[in-house]
């Protein structure tokens, strides 16, 4: 595992962020594990989403006769 050394922490910054770790019973060092794995969980999400997005819109759903997603569902759904 890596380990990283943080300078310069404003003093109120690091109080709020040692309170955050004491109400969620961590330590300080795991408190900011947390928040590293939360931030790059965040942005693989938010680019997967960017991605699907860019996807569906460069390759569009195309139904034959004018079928909407929507009847395909209630077909589907009425079929049980």
């Amino acid at each position: 595992m890596a380990t990283l050394t943080v300078r310069g922490i404003d003093d109120g910054d690091l109080a709020a962020l040692a309170e955050a770790a004491r109400q969620n019973n961590r330590s300080l060092s795991a408190e900011v594990r947390v928040m590293i794995a939360e931030r790059t969980r965040k942005q693989s999400r938010e680019q997967a989403t960017a991605d699907f997005l860019s996807f569906t819109k460069q390759n569009p759903l195309r139904l034959p006769g004018g079928i909407t997603s929507l009847d395909i569902l209630r077909a589907e759904r009425d079929s049980w």
